[in-house]
């Protein structure tokens, strides 16, 4: 993917999980990336939140895979229905515990999918990705 080089200043996660979003905030935090976090549990809402807030779109979307009601696959359809993937240069990883070989080339079918990373996030994978697809 060719991106724009910017810093990566917002980051949003959208998981259901309280724990897993709550170990992403500490591990952030511990790193002192200066980033502005905003977490969503649902997918719905990261959209509502994407459409309200289009002047403070984010850098990087973490994004899981199984979540209720709308999956992330489901997110990323909406995603490219509402052309968001022309209009901003927001970089996409997929998180997941999956670690099956048609979820990793399905995530690659989507135009701002960069990768597929197994949780839990580690520091190592934000530095990987910070240093690939953002200026430091």
């Amino acid at each position: 993917m060719n991106q724009t080089v910017r810093e990566l200043r917002n980051v949003m996660v959208v998981d259901d999980d309280d724990d897993y979003n709550f170990i992403t905030e500490e591990i952030f935090q511990d790193m002192d990336l200066k980033t502005q976090l905003t977490f969503k549990i649902w997918a719905r809402d990261a959209l509502d939140y994407l459409e309200k807030n289009e002047d403070r779109f984010p850098d990087l979307i973490l994004l899981d895979i199984n979540m209720p009601i709308m999956n992330g696959w489901e997110f990323l359809q909406e995603y490219e229905n509402r052309n968001y993937h022309i209009t901003y240069p927001t970089v996409i990883v997929m998180i997941s515990t999956s670690v099956f070989r048609e979820d990793k080339l399905k995530a690659n079918s989507f135009a701002r999918v960069v990768e597929f990373v197994e949780k839990p996030i580690s520091e190592e994978n934000i530095l990987r990705i910070r240093d690939k697809y953002f200026s430091t």
